[in-house]
This record gives structure tokens, C-alpha cells and sequence, in this order.
């Protein structure tokens, strides 16, 4: 740190003291250990936030979904004026949804392990901005496959999933010296814990695979591999 301190501001650039933080995946070891820069010890957080994702010391997600979810409302709230008037027709809406909010709720999650709860909370958030677009609740009795037919909208979650095989496809094709590839064939030493190991982003995948009844040979054909990974959104 030290090093990198000093070539940086013999540069004329200045590392902040109070703003710098970091954190370590390491949480068996040594709570108690800090990190210096000029002297001064740096705060040690448990989550941070990089490149416009949540990333936490124990791998989990729950931090990145919530973001995720207030991301997408906070773009439902910009275009509000449009995907709940009722004058403006209900296919539109859903073409303002998937192109305006949606991509807010899925950044970055073709990379993430995610498991069925947090899943659950994407798809949960996703049907509260649909019922209010079309002027719903539940109260009125509609049925959430009648709604998302209407606006001719997925689950978020089977969204996911596409891009999640579409990335993990794409890398499948990739040289074997390509970082990408190394990175996601990488083998990491010893032994998990005995407790129920935490979901890895391979074991979403196989989970994926195994219910779209595809192999790994398949992805060599772009083509045919888009074809089989897409979950189309209602006609």
C-alpha cells in the first residue's frame, strides 16, 4: 500500500485518508488486523460498493438484490408518467418496462450466483411496477400470468437466466488462455466446509442447463445456443 501510495502521488495524485476503505474475504482470520497508508489506518467495512455493484466480504447478495430492486424503481418512478397513463396503450408500457427498468434490475446479475429466494424478491419487486402500470392490485383478483401476458412481460428472474447462460456460453467459445475462461475453470484448493456450502455461480449454471435440458457441446453453435437458452416473453 505503501508503494502504491507513493508512485501515485509522485504523480501529482492524492489518495484520501478518510474516503479510502477496504475489506478482505477473509472473515476466519485475524479481525484485528488493519491496513495502513501514511501512518493512518484505514476503516475496514464489510461491503462495498465497485463499478455501480454491491460486493460483500462473505460472497453473499442480498445487499446487490436491494440495490438492484431500488435501482429499477428509481427508474420506474422516471418514466412513471407514461407507463401509468391510461391512455397510453398497455404493449407500449411493456416495451418502456423491459427497455427503461429492467436493465436496471438485471446489471451485472448474468455473473452472480443467485438463489431461488433472491430470485423470488426480483420477480416480487418486478410484479408491484406492473400492477401499478396497468392499474391493478391484488385486491382486483388478476392473475400475475394474465397481467404479464397483457403487457407481454417474463419473469425477471427467467430473463436472468438467459443472460446468465448467453455469458456463460459466450466464454465456452472463448480460447482456453482467455482470462475470462481461466477464471471460470479455475480450481481453488482444499476442501469446502461440512456445514451446507454456499450456492456458486457453477452450480446455478448446471441448475440452469439441467432445466433447459442443454450441454456445454451446444454452445459452440451461437446460433442454436441462443435458441435454446431463450425464454421469450409472452405473445
Amino acid at each position: 500500500m505503501e508503494g502504491w501510495r507513493t508512485a501515485l502521488e509522485s504523480r501529482g495524485m492524492k489518495i484520501s485518508r478518510k474516503k479510502t476503505e477496504y475489506f478482505t474475504t477473509d472473515t476466519d482470520g485475524d479481525q484485528q488486523s488493519t491496513i495502513q497508508i501514511d501512518g493512518l489506518n484505514l476503516k475496514r467495512v464489510d461491503h462495498f460498493k465497485y463499478s455501480g455493484v454491491m460486493v460483500e466480504e462473505d460472497g453473499s447478495m442480498g445487499r446487490e438484490i436491494k440495490n438492484r430492486i431500488q435501482c429499477g424503481w428509481n427508474n420506474w418512478r422516471k418514466v412513471s408518467g407514461v407507463i401509468c397513463d391510461k391512455r397510453v396503450p398497455v404493449k407500449l408500457k411493456g416495451k418502456v418496462h423491459k427497455s427503461v427498468v429492467r436493465p436496471a434490475m438485471t446489471y451485472g446479475l448474468e455473473t452472480a450466483p443467485l438463489r431461488k429466494v433472491e430470485e423470488r424478491k426480483l420477480d416480487v419487486a418486478e410484479m408491484k411496477m406492473l400492477r401499478w402500470m396497468v392499474g391493478e392490485t391484488k385486491i382486483d383478483c388478476i392473475r400475475n400470468n394474465y397481467i404479464r401476458g397483457s403487457l407481454h412481460v417474463t419473469e425477471i428472474s427467467k430473463n436472468v437466466q438467459e443472460t446468465r447462460l448467453r455469458w456463460y456460453g459466450h466464454l465456452l467459445r472463448r480460447n482456453e488462455d482467455h482470462v475470462g475462461r481461466q477464471a471460470m475453470e479455475m480450481e481453488l484448493e482444499g476442501n469446502r466446509p461440512k456445514r451446507r456450502p454456499k450456492t456458486r455461480r457453477k452450480d446455478v449454471i448446471q441448475k440452469d442447463m439441467r432445466e433447459k435440458h442443454i450441454d456445454e457441446a451446444e454452445a459452440l453453435d451461437i446460433a442454436l445456443w441462443r435458441s435454446l437458452i431463450r425464454n421469450s416473453d409472452p405473445g
